[in-house]
């Protein structure tokens, strides 16, 4: 009887220890699950708020090219239909609005650090993932146009305004402090008909407008994301 009483306390002990064992187990993958959830709940709100900030960089880089773009078909009409003197003056002096470099500062630090680290996998929406791909390649895109404007800049447009310091008036206002003070009037006349001058404005307007169509993609590529996104808290 005591050695029956002896193998049913084994017995128990032993459950009791495999029970414990797995308590212990379901526990630690409970508390890596709700590790796991929190760290991607953290990881979409980053997400999100990069997004949001990039639509924001958007509009802002939008208001600026469509700005560039009206001055310099302005002035590209003006120059084409020969206008009044006085007429051409007035757009000519507003070269200094075309002759810049936009600007363009999208937020992505949180999806790149997400691919850099691995914590990508913790994104197990598919169509997110996608969307999110795709954001970064037209981010990508855009980055590149800009450098490619800034070197059009630096390369084309800067070199002739340096070229014709008569012309200081007309360039961009923070410009003007390094440039040599012309020590007579600007020839509008002369500039309205100068060629390389129309170049560089069909140059330049061609520019903003494939940032234009860039940024309309881009804007549609944040409302994909913003839409697989969990919403806000």
């Amino acid at each position: 009887m005591a050695q029956k009483k002896q193998k049913s306390g084994l017995l128990l002990e032993g459950v009791v220890i495999v029970a414990s064992i797995l308590l212990a187990f379901a526990i630690d993958a409970w508390w890596e699950g709700f590790r796991e959830s929190r760290e991607t709940r953290t990881l979409l709100e980053s997400i999100r708020e990069d997004v949001v900030a990039t639509q924001t960089a958007i509009e802002t880089s939008r208001s600026e090219s469509e700005q560039i773009a009206a001055y310099a078909r302005a002035i590209l009409e003006a120059m084409a239909a020969g206008a009044p003197p006085d007429e051409m003056r007035e757009r000519l002096l507003t070269l200094g609005n075309v002759f810049i470099i936009p600007g363009w500062s999208p937020i992505n630090d949180t999806y790149a650090e997400a691919v850099n680290s691995g914590r990508m996998q913790l994104i197990e929406d598919e169509a997110l993932r996608i969307a999110l791909f795709r954001y970064e390649a037209q981010i990508e895109e855009l980055d590149q146009i800009y450098l490619d404007m800034a070197g059009q800049y630096y390369g084309a447009l800067e070199p002739f305004i340096v070229a014709n310091t008569i012309y200081s008036e007309i360039s961009a206002e923070w410009m003007r402090e390094s440039l040599v003070e012309a020590p007579f009037e600007t020839d509008f006349e002369a500039l309205a008909q100068n060629r390389e001058l129309w170049n560089l404005l069909t140059l330049r307007l061609e520019a903003e407008i494939t940032v234009l169509e860039r940024l309309k993609n881009m804007d549609r590529r944040t409302e994909e994301v913003l839409e697989l996104l969990p919403p806000a808290n």
